[in-house]
């Protein structure tokens, strides 16, 4: 009797400890994926537009806010059951319109990780293998239960400070569709050693004038600017246009199948690409031997630098 109520506590500490591990590790996995797409909001509202309409993007913050809440209700446990059953349901619903997305869409990258993201090369099975491994982490915190909570209103007001935050630097990374974005003038200190590291890919001329995009065949926000891309070429705006994307054969082909493009396209490792950027698209104008300008997350269409 007495080693049956021990096995009894023991089992019932290891499952309360497996469940403050299964909320921590959900937990951090909302709150990083809710940052990451906050970082460039306006690239995950682009993704979104490939599902349907173009009201689609308006998912773009209610999506960040959701996952900074829901993270914040994990990792300070805040009804652990009730909060690990809403994140499990996001993970499922979101699954299933990726799941659409690849079936009906052509989209190969979900955009789980916004701007962390950009220089995933991973097969769209793998986005429901990880989804399915976090659903499996839930399991602990499903099936345990928990005592009452005395701090809920103070948990539940640091919740909402973490989404507001969220949605603040989701505002500051948007763009409203009516702006014409801009190419930012690079910083001086990198300009050399990024154009070593392009030299190295590519024989720069001296005198002549480029635009360069760096890219994933994977990446839907990276698929969305090649149209506008492409015109930099058949308009002339530069001498030449090239790309420059992550090596991956098979993601290759489909883009060529379905794109078809019209300029010159090298393909590099995924760690040379981290490299040169730590986002995917980044445009780069560069005249002589140095880069300009640059661009990120979309690429400017030509006919606003032409006459």
């Amino acid at each position: 009797m007495h080693i049956c109520n021990f096995f009894c506590t023991f089992a019932a500490i290891f499952m309360k400890y497996l469940s403050y591990i299964s909320t921590t590790l959900l937990g951090v996995m909302f709150l990083v994926s809710a940052f990451a797409k906050a970082w460039d909001a306006e690239a995950f509202a682009d993704m979104l537009l490939l599902y349907g309409p173009e009201w689609f993007s308006i998912g773009a913050p209610v999506i960040i806010f959701i996952e900074a809440i829901m993270g914040m209700l994990l990792l300070l446990r805040v009804r652990p059951q009730w909060s690990t059953i809403a994140a499990v349901a996001f993970l499922v619903t979101v699954s299933v319109i990726f799941a659409y997305g690849v079936a009906f869409k052509g989209i190969q990258d979900c955009g789980c990780f916004g701007a962390l993201s950009r220089l995933y090369t991973g097969k769209p099975w793998m986005t429901f293998v990880r989804n399915a491994v976090f659903c499996l982490i839930a399991v602990p915190a499903l099936i345990t239960k928990n005592p009452s909570d005395t701090h809920l209103s103070p948990k539940l007001m640091a919740a909402m400070l973490v989404g507001a935050a969220a949605c603040f630097i989701c505002g500051l990374s948007m763009r409203k569709s009516f702006v014409l974005p801009q190419w930012d003038t690079v910083k001086t200190d990198s300009r050399s050693e990024s154009m070593r590291k392009l030299n190295a890919i590519y024989p720069f001329s001296a005198d002549s004038s480029y635009v360069v995009y760096l890219f994933s065949f994977t990446c839907a926000h990276c698929q969305n600017s090649f149209a506008n891309l492409q015109q930099y070429h058949q308009l002339q705006v530069v001498d030449k246009v090239i790309g420059i994307a992550i090596e991956n054969e098979e993601a290759k082909e489909r883009f060529y199948r379905i794109y078809k493009p019209e300029i010159d396209i090298f393909t590099i490792p995924n760690d040379s690409m981290a490299n040169i950027t730590g986002s995917l698209p980044v445009a780069l104008l560069i005249k002589g031997d140095s880069i300009h300008k640059v661009e990120s997350g979309s690429v400017t269409s030509p006919g606003i630098f032409l006459p």
